[in-house]
């Protein structure tokens, strides 16, 4: 896959299927648009490319607050997962205000060229331009717009699993999006309690804008230099201890070396239980071993 900016390039070196869209999380929903570019592609002989935006097109146009910037996927998955569904020219565009004021007809006038499509294909409720237009099919362009994925609930939304992990339901959000969500973290010391306690746990700092599942333990997978290993992992303040900062620890089952300074990628597979205070440290290392024991045995329910 080869990654460009929108701003420098004049034209992709070959025809194209043009997917268009933000796809935070690349869900279910995502997934349907991308498997009907890969049909559309391999009939036609055709590249897929993608025109999408870095950060979510609404800081341009309502009052910023922090939890904008937050995504379901690090940039650094977002592109994996853009691979993974056949896309091979990935192309940025910053969604300026200049950007947006365009209409639709002079947002065809200027992609036209750069991409080359012989077909755009896009969601159905996509619309494009300030006249906020669904784009159809034309005498020589074709648009297919791709029906909404649902499941039991509902239409699948990146809002849908934004509230889900927020929840700390990253069951429902694994289903959701396809795949199992996860974190990337920075091993770093904390107090070192874990240790003590034998339940050692690398302390996790997220240098990426994406959203935390809600505080409490959890089931987790963790890779450790190319292996994966389970685990569980708590998300809260360490209440117990007198705790006041957020923090996010992980104990890796059977696995003892010093890490620091080594990244961690964490999959969420599902909740054990809420945070919660002990009165003590026994009761607190008591229901550890109860907490382990529904981790280790998690992989006979998948």
């Amino acid at each position: 896959m080869q990654i460009f900016n929108y701003d420098n390039i004049t034209s992709l070196p070959e025809k194209t299927v043009l997917v268009l869209g933000y796809f935070d999380g690349l869900h279910r929903g995502h997934q349907a648009l991308f498997e009907e570019a890969r049909k559309v592609a391999t009939v036609l002989n055709l590249k897929i490319a993608v025109l999408t935006f870095p950060e979510k097109p609404t800081l341009t146009f309502q009052k910023f607050e922090a939890e904008m910037l937050l995504k379901l996927t690090s940039d650094v998955q977002r592109e994996r997962l853009f691979e993974e569904n056949g896309v091979d020219y990935l192309v940025y565009k910053d969604f300026t205000s200049k950007f947006a004021h365009q209409n639709s007809s002079e947002f065809l006038s200027a992609i036209r060229p750069k991409f080359k499509p012989e077909v755009i294909v896009t969601g159905f409720d996509y619309t494009t331009g300030s006249d906020m237009v669904n784009l159809h099919s034309t005498e020589d362009l074709k648009v297919i717009n791709v029906s909404e994925v649902k499941d039991r609930e509902g239409k699948i939304s990146s809002s849908r699993i934004r509230e889900a992990i927020q929840a700390g339901n990253v069951a429902l959000a694994n289903e959701l999006l396809g795949y199992k969500y996860e974190i990337t973290g920075l091993v770093v010391h904390g107090f070192a309690r874990g240790r003590e306690l034998g339940y050692p746990t690398a302390n996790l700092v997220i240098k990426d804008f994406i959203h935390l599942p809600a505080a409490g333990v959890y089931t987790v997978d963790i890779k450790e230099e190319g292996t994966w290993r389970r685990g569980f992992a708590s998300i809260g303040y360490n209440e117990t201890f007198g705790g006041k900062e957020k923090t996010i620890e992980v104990h890796i089952f059977d696995f003892s070396e010093e890490i620091y300074g080594e990244s961690l990628t964490v999959r969420w597979l599902d909740k054990i239980r809420d945070m919660q205070k002990f009165d003590g440290i026994d009761g607190l290392v008591a229901q550890m071993k109860r907490d382990e024991e529904k981790a280790r045995n998690y992989l006979a329910a998948e």
